[in-house]
């Protein structure tokens, strides 16, 4: 049987678990701050052409032009299917609490 998300479940795990924790604390991706600017390894190109946008809570690379939120960053680098990638975070975000206090924790 398949598993079906709400669109509030997806819009949830999409924009209350901030991109630069996903990245930095979740999946371990290398990252690091240049010039000020918070960048990440591509799982795409491997390359370090990236930016996250906290507005928006999406990760870009420059190189190879592609855009990723949450679920796919988790679908990328865990090699996971989407619902695989959608359990993953739900856990993430009852494991830690969708208190502001955590996310505040994360996004320094």
């Amino acid at each position: 049987m398949k598993r079906r998300f709400s669109s509030a479940e997806l819009f949830e795990l999409r924009n209350y678990i901030p991109i630069n924790a996903v990245i930095k604390d979740l999946l371990l991706m290398e990252s690091k701050t240049i010039d000020g600017y918070f960048r990440f390894l591509c799982p795409v190109c491997n390359e370090f052409q990236t930016a996250t946008k906290v507005s928006t809570n999406l990760a870009r690379c420059f190189c190879c032009q592609k855009n990723f939120n949450a679920i796919d960053l988790v679908m990328i680098v865990k090699n996971m299917g989407f619902v695989d990638s959608v359990s993953f975070l739900k856990d993430v975000l009852e494991r830690r609490g969708k208190t502001k206090e955590w996310l505040g924790q994360v996004n320094q």
